[in-house]
């Protein structure tokens, strides 16, 4: 199995951080202190450079330290060999993205580079909140390792785009829409692809979930992980799924009219969670819902382990004070054998959970200072 981690981290000028350059462990790596010092700060530069987006705002510009032009991320890393991916942010120019020195034109070129995995008490929303979240939570994870997707979902939503603006316009135009079938057969195209790819992974993270969670529930616990499509389909082949794909467009032409909106397709596609045939979302409790994220995130690392041949970074931004004794210890089974970067404010709970390698790292005001 191929060894993933981060060897360096360099910021300048990046949300508080004027500089800092640290080298990590191939273990756990804990940064503790106070809350807005900046420790998450750390774990959004590594998702940035994993995925070139943050898991904290849409706008960049965001992320450029105050009083400043332009920032920089910089993350070396190893895999078969030593890496680097670097970022620059400027508030005139647009964002670069670099591996190695050379310059990439588009996300999913760095997308599968530096694969993470991550997990906050804020990912309640995947089991909690709407289908976005969920949507979101599979997208990453699928761009990430499998080749392709996230070309096929950025062409589905511009088709999309095009579509209801098709739509709009055929509302004081209506002889455009003889070129609707055009847009119908692209749309589904793609979506076809989608559909399936999310189909599939569902299909695999099932058994694993629920192994998991019946583990940590005491067996007293079965849960149930399903894929609800807007399409309908029995085979899950993708001839079967554009056929209907199309067909669903078709009839519902009047509707989408109305609105200017495409009522059918991957955009408007959910992840359903039952505990013993209970939908989780409407009628759980906090612990098992709590429970099912954990048992969906350790499932995400063994889904990516199987497809890569390679564990992914683990990026926990302040979970453990979030769970208890038994789910914390379900937890750390998977990460002795991985790299993962640890928020906290209590440095000595986490001590006491004696990872066998680790770094602690004080965080104070954007710097990383000695006890």
């Amino acid at each position: 199995m191929l060894i993933l981690y981060i060897k360096r981290i360099d910021l300048k000028n990046f949300r508080n951080y004027k500089e800092l350059d640290i080298e990590l462990g191939k273990g756990v790596n804990i940064f503790y202190g106070q809350n807005a010092q900046g420790k998450t700060n750390i774990i959004e530069s590594i998702y940035m450079a994993s995925t070139g987006k943050s898991h904290r705002t849409q706008k960049d510009m965001e992320l450029i330290r105050w009083n400043s032009e332009d920032a920089r991320i910089r993350i070396d890393y190893q895999k078969e060999e030593e890496e680097r991916i670097e970022i620059y942010l400027n508030k005139s120019l647009k964002k670069q993205i670099k591996k190695n020195g050379i310059r990439l034109f588009k996300i999913g070129e760095l997308i599968g580079n530096l694969n993470t995995v991550i997990f906050s008490p804020d990912h309640m929303k995947i089991i909690k909140e709407g289908p976005v979240e969920r949507r979101r939570f599979i997208d990453i994870i699928l761009s990430q390792v499998k080749p392709g997707y996230y070309y096929n979902l950025v062409q589905y939503l511009r088709t999309l785009e095009q579509r209801n603006n098709l739509l709009e316009e055929a509302r004081t135009n209506s002889s455009i829409l003889k070129t609707i079938d055009v847009w119908n057969e692209q749309l589904a195209d793609f979506g076809t692809r989608i559909i399936k790819a999310r189909q599939d992974f569902i299909c695999s993270i099932c058994c694993m979930a629920a192994d998991i969670h019946k583990k940590i529930s005491n067996g007293k616990e079965k849960l149930d992980i399903k894929y609800n499509s807007s399409i309908k389909y029995c085979n899950n082949s993708e001839k079967e799924i554009k056929e209907n794909f199309i067909s669903a467009l078709e009839n519902h032409i009047n509707a989408d009219m109305r609105r200017s909106v495409t009522h059918k397709g991957p955009h408007r596609d959910d992840i359903l969670f039952f505990i013993n045939g209970t939908e989780v979302k409407t009628y759980s409790s906090q612990g098992q819902q709590r429970t099912t994220l954990l048992s969906l995130k350790i499932s995400e690392l063994k889904y990516m382990k199987e497809e890569t041949g390679e564990l992914p970074v683990l990026l926990l931004d302040d979970v453990f004070s979030e769970l208890d004794a038994e789910r914390q210890k379900y937890l750390i089974e998977f990460i002795k054998d991985m790299q993962a970067i640890i928020t906290c404010t209590n440095v000595e709970y986490l001590e006491r959970l004696m990872f066998e390698e680790s770094r602690t790292y004080k965080v104070k005001s954007g710097m990383i200072v000695k006890d």
